[in-house]
């Protein structure tokens, strides 16, 4: 499972990255996506879930790092109104 990285940029154009441990990431966040906070954490999180998902099935347990991401995400998103935009760059 190829362990993915993808960039984004925050509301207030705080370069960030997100943390997968597998490529299915970017099924859901895309380069070039202009996303509603309330959309990207929805798609990260369901991505997040899946990877673990994954990874439980390929060595029989869940990803604690795919799950601790999608807390560190899920706490950022709660710093800025839901109506703001993420870009995926």
């Amino acid at each position: 499972m190829p362990i993915t990285y993808i960039n984004i940029e925050w509301p207030d154009n705080q370069k960030d990255q997100v943390y997968s441990p597998s490529s299915v990431i970017n099924e859901y966040l895309k380069p070039g996506e202009s996303l509603s906070l309330e959309e990207f954490l929805t798609r990260c999180t369901t991505g997040l879930n899946e990877a673990s998902e994954r990874v439980r099935l390929k060595f029989g347990y869940s990803c604690t790092s795919a799950q601790a991401e999608s807390s560190r995400i899920s706490e950022k998103c709660q710093n800025y109104d839901a109506k703001k935009i993420v870009k995926i760059v």
